[in-house]
């Protein structure tokens, strides 16, 4: 589409509030998923995603979980996404558990906490990443505002789990994923735009040897990004599905 449209499409109120707030550049990411909500494919894109419950995936599995409430903070995963992504960590139980953006550090700590044998290895930018840095354009990035904002892993500094969380800081997308350690468990809540989702996903299927528990989060129609890659993934035959009443995806390789 051309970028003049593109814009025009997308201006709203929300977009230059947004802009006002957090700058020019997360002005344009705003911009660009309010364009794609006005698409009808956009819209599709989600639409053919089946949809699944939590009960489904756990099946006769029963599990219990800890979860601990705070007040809500931009960036932060929701109470209703961690109930469905908890039972399913704890009924597969992995020793190992890959998550891409650490942000605060709740799920890191949340995952840590409900599985006590594993480790958890977590990437996110280094704590003094500049988004003033020139970015590559073949691997454009969004949530500027929450870069910016991070305390990394705050969430789980000095608390019992801290010692099986183990950090890893860069880029996701130059990162070497084979020294990481070997997961079967993958949390992608990285950079949400396609080219980012695309490759961290790769990554991911490529150290777990085609083998995994994968979930992505905000599936949802404010990222336009993963739906395309999810989109991608399930016409090459991978059975991809929406958890009820969340903005997570579920896919489970054998």
């Amino acid at each position: 589409m051309n970028k003049y449209i593109e814009s025009l499409l997308g201006l709203s109120p929300a977009t230059l509030i947004r802009g006002l707030r957090f700058g020019p550049r997360e002005a344009q990411r705003a911009n660009r998923a309010s364009c794609y909500l006005t698409q009808p494919f956009e819209n599709r894109l989600l639409k053919e995603i089946p949809v699944t419950s939590i009960e489904n995936i756990l099946g006769a599995r029963k599990v219990s979980i800890k979860l601990y409430i705070m007040k809500y903070e931009d960036g932060m995963m929701p109470v209703r996404d961690a109930l469905a992504l908890l039972p399913i960590l704890v009924a597969e139980q992995p020793r190992e558990i890959l998550e891409i953006g650490t942000y605060m550090g709740h799920t890191s700590r949340l995952m840590a906490e409900n599985v006590p044998e594993a480790i958890v290895h977590t990437i996110d930018l280094p704590p003094d990443y500049s988004t003033d840095l020139p970015q590559d354009a073949n691997l454009p990035k969004d949530d500027f505002h929450l870069i910016q904002r991070r305390i990394v892993g705050r969430e789980f500094k000095n608390q019992d789990c801290e010692s099986r969380i183990v950090q890893h800081f860069g880029d996701s997308a130059k990162l070497d994923f084979t020294k990481i350690g070997k997961p079967t468990f993958f949390f992608i809540d990285g950079s949400h735009t396609y080219e980012y989702c695309k490759l961290d996903s790769e990554k991911c299927f490529a150290l777990g040897q085609g083998k995994g528990v994968f979930l992505w989060h905000d599936c949802d129609q404010s990222h336009p990004g993963v739906l395309r890659f999810i989109a991608e993934w399930r016409a090459a035959g991978r059975n991809i599905t929406r958890i009820d009443g969340t903005a997570l995806a579920y896919w489970k390789s054998s």
